[in-house]
């Protein structure tokens, strides 16, 4: 599954607004939550949506009014993006991440147990 997805940070917030809805989304429907969210133009807005169906990431299905769903799932995108992540940053070696958040704070002990469970778990 190493198709690397590229989504801007500004095509995210289109792909959250459908992953949300887990159902095809109008796109009427999509430019007025961007709108509000983001204050953005319908133009822009269609403009992403144009350029995430090219990108393979949504399929569109036009009626009256196209309606978008995610052909990429929020989960396969983010495993993406943390072994995108891991090859960059730390050549593979996921330990180095996980090194560099518990010395840095950002993973608890508390964390650390759950993610031993889970593991355990895993085993059985």
């Amino acid at each position: 599954m190493k198709k690397n997805n590229k989504i801007s940070e500004a095509e995210l917030e289109i792909m959250k607004v459908i992953w949300e809805a887990g159902e095809p989304v109008p796109s009427t429907d999509i430019v007025h939550r961007l709108k509000d969210k983001c204050g953005w133009e319908d133009t822009t807005i269609y403009t992403m949506l144009s350029k995430l169906v090219k990108k393979g990431v949504l399929i569109r299905d036009k009626k009256v009014v196209s309606y978008y769903s995610a052909s990429l799932t929020e989960q396969d995108y983010m495993l993406e993006q943390t072994e995108s992540l891991v090859d960059r940053l730390f050549a593979g070696d996921s330990r180095q991440l996980v090194s560099m958040l518990v010395e840095n704070r950002k993973i608890s002990r508390e964390d650390i147990r759950e993610l031993r469970q889970l593991w355990e778990a895993d085993d059985e």
